[in-house]
């Protein structure tokens, strides 16, 4: 299978009558043979995510991935409820955004009760309060959890988020790498995004996922860019969904 590990369906995707519309997302994905997309809400200081929930409600290709503040009154309620009302699979944590250390331990609790409630932790890299290291840091809470690395930690130390990835082989790196695409060329349809190719020489394909950042770029032109690297049919294969059914279990 083929899977996306992480679209947006935010405003970009509302209709004349601003509600949500999954099915001009799941276009875009079906454009790169995806059959399946971890969907996350809007970005936003007050994370949408009922608005999420009922938008995907009943389509098996969308996997609900709730947007947790973890300083926000009683998160945790909200992964339960994200769990078992919402039957979402996984929580985003957004420290860029939200403006917390993401190994603070006011994270701990809340990245435990998604454990508790098997979900997939996903969590935003950069500089400063989300470098990977802090990210490794979070992965040790939970070692048993999925910790999927978005971005790498690319631009700003993809050495680390590798490093991270090595020492915590529950982390994965995630591709979605496009937006930094200037580093590479001025045309994101012919870039060559040699980075992955160095996690995967360094790493191995086991913990790379696929993933779009859409609407920011069609996961096509994700999946373009990656097949440039050359990386062959076996690595192609688990990063364009081999890992993510065994993360989410959707082979089970």
């Amino acid at each position: 299978m083929r899977g996306d590990f992480e679209a947006y369906l935010n405003d970009s995707f509302r209709d004349k009558n601003g509600k949500l519309d999954l099915e001009e997302l799941l276009a875009l994905e079906d454009e790169a043979e995806m059959e399946v997309a971890v969907i996350m809400p809007n970005t936003q200081p007050e994370p949408p995510n009922a608005e999420l929930a009922e938008a995907i409600k009943g389509n098996p290709r969308a996997l609900g991935c709730a947007l947790i503040h973890p300083t926000e009154v009683d998160p945790i309620s909200k992964i339960n409820q994200a769990a078992d009302t919402w039957k979402m699979k996984g929580i985003k944590l957004m420290p860029a955004v939200h403006g917390y250390n993401v190994d603070d331990e006011i994270v701990r609790p809340v990245v435990e009760a998604a454990r508790d409630n098997g979900l997939i932790v996903s969590i935003h890299s950069g500089p400063g309060n989300c470098h990977p290291t802090r990210i490794g840091n979070v992965a040790s809470w939970i070692p048993e959890t999925p910790v999927i690395m978005d971005h790498m930690g690319f631009p700003d130390d993809l050495d680390s988020g590798i490093e991270a990835a090595k020492t915590h082989k529950n982390i994965y790196l995630g591709t979605t790498i496009l937006r930094f695409h200037q580093r590479w060329g001025t045309n994101p349809d012919q870039v060559v995004p040699t980075e992955i190719k160095k996690a995967n020489d360094e790493l191995g394909p086991e913990q790379i996922v696929f993933g779009s950042n859409t609407p920011e770029y069609r996961p096509i032109q994700v999946v373009n860019a990656i097949q440039r690297l050359e990386l062959g049919e076996e690595a192609e294969t688990l990063i364009f969904g081999g890992n993510l059914a065994r993360i989410y279990g959707l082979n089970d």
